[in-house]
């Protein structure tokens, strides 16, 4: 065990399992993050990092893109969805919701992020919904409607 290891770490044991499965020619794995971290994981065992045999790497989504796969989020809801129901106010076109990520996030939050932004704008574009209605609000389409106001609230706070 390397001196800087904890004794509760068994990262490098769930990679020793790992290779006796992927030695077997039976099993296909496939693994799966961010670049660096990747990097890491595949160059911490000599062995593990031959047994690599594939590597794929992605680019960072665009703001156009990650416009596009929240209104993807958006139409295909699953019944369980939190926003299953919801639909979006005709101001939030992909074009007007990339122009907003690119002006109210940074590159280095929509690099941290990535996909995982949009979830994170959904989910507080919606509680922004909840806060702006008043309780006696009996409007049924105004209270499913995320308009571009709670996009805007959703991105101011983000974590920086």
């Amino acid at each position: 065990m390397p001196e800087d290891a904890c004794p509760s770490d068994f990262g490098l044991e769930a990679l020793e399992e790992i290779m006796s499965c992927m030695d077997s020619g039976k099993v296909l794995v496939i693994f799966a993050g961010y670049n660096e971290a990747m990097q890491r994981v595949i160059s911490s065992n000599e062995g593990f990092s031959r047994r690599v045999t594939n590597i794929f790497k992605f680019e960072d989504l665009s703001c156009e893109e990650l416009a596009n796969v929240l209104h993807i989020k958006m139409k295909n809801q699953a019944e369980d969805n939190l926003l299953h129901g919801f639909k979006l106010h005709s101001s939030c076109s992909v074009d007007v919701i990339a122009e907003l990520i690119e002006r109210v996030t940074t590159e280095k939050q929509r690099m941290k992020m990535n996909g995982g932004l949009v979830d994170i704008m959904l989910n507080n574009a919606k509680g922004n919904l909840d806060l702006r209605l008043s309780d006696d609000c009996a409007d049924r389409d105004e209270l499913l409607t995320i308009k571009l106001e709670d996009f805007e609230a959703a991105l101011r706070i983000l974590p920086q």
